[in-house]
């Protein structure tokens, strides 16, 4: 019975915390040029910093959303980028990181919310005149992407290193960090349990099926040397998307980190600009 309680309880309790708990970075003060917000998302409030473009703002605005245990300050090069270019964006800490409220990582469940958020005070603000493009980062590319499908604005979504869906992923991560295949019983207990301890469907956190829901073209980026998410995940969530699309394999990149090579700003832009974007 003792064994029993370890293997079916005590280990996927465990991992379901692994699974959910935040990792908060520490955090600075509003970057000149941005506006320091709180949006609000399920109840909780979380930061974000706004840079408004210059009028006349023509082009679309721009979220850009940071992975797992990230925090926006991460992403202010790329928003300053896309200022420059004369986009306004919003920057945002998703639920449970940065200087943002909440206790339990959903992995782009609740997540999506956080970005739709966002989306919503770009629009509420007059920025979304000329539509949104939604940009993320591993976790915050699945929530970019389920926050944009369906959502006739966004005129495009970059996302570098998403996952499939939450289940294959866990799996996927269970063997990586502790050899646990797919079938060990404390797996699939651990994801049922992170769904019952987040208040979600762990179903529902599925890349693929956001894909075949997006109406606007869907840039991804392969990370060369991730095994996290390979070439082969990502390439399932590129196949799902109906078009048009495009797709990038970082060569020797590691998780997160296609921005550091010369050639990613060519990459992004270049994929916009034949989008008229």
């Amino acid at each position: 019975m003792f064994y029993s309680f370890v293997l079916l309880v005590a280990v996927p309790l465990a991992f379901c915390h692994v699974m959910t708990r935040g990792v908060r970075q520490p955090t600075d003060p509003v970057a000149p040029g941005y506006e320091e917000l709180r949006l609000t998302s399920e109840g909780l409030r979380l930061r974000a910093w706004l840079h408004t473009a210059a009028a006349p703002a023509e082009r679309p605005a721009v979220v850009v959303v940071h992975g797992l245990g990230d925090c926006l300050e991460s992403y202010a090069d790329v928003a300053d980028t896309f200022v420059r270019r004369g986009h306004s964006a919003i920057l945002l800490d998703l639920r449970t990181h940065g200087a943002s409220e909440g206790r339990v990582m959903t992995m782009g469940a609740h997540e999506r919310e956080d970005v739709r958020a966002a989306m919503a005070l770009l629009r509420s603000r007059g920025l979304a005149a000329h539509g949104m493009i939604v940009m993320g980062w591993s976790m915050g590319a699945v929530a970019a992407l389920r926050a944009a499908a369906g959502q006739a604005d966004v005129r495009a979504v970059v996302a570098e290193c998403p996952f499939d869906t939450y289940r294959d992923t866990i799996a996927r991560h269970a063997w990586l960090l502790y050899r646990l295949p797919r079938w060990f019983p404390p797996v699939p207990i651990a994801v049922t349990f992170a769904g019952l301890w987040g208040g979600f469907d762990p179903d529902d956190v599925d890349s693929l099926a956001a894909a075949r829901a997006l109406q606007a073209p869907l840039f991804l980026i392969v990370d060369g040397a991730d095994d996290r998410m390979p070439e082969a995940v990502v390439r399932r969530i590129y196949d799902a998307h109906p078009g048009p699309k495009d797709i990038w394999v970082a060569p020797g990149a590691p998780h997160v980190g296609a921005r550091l090579r010369a050639d990613y700003w060519p990459r992004v832009l270049g994929f916009l600009e034949r989008h008229g974007l």
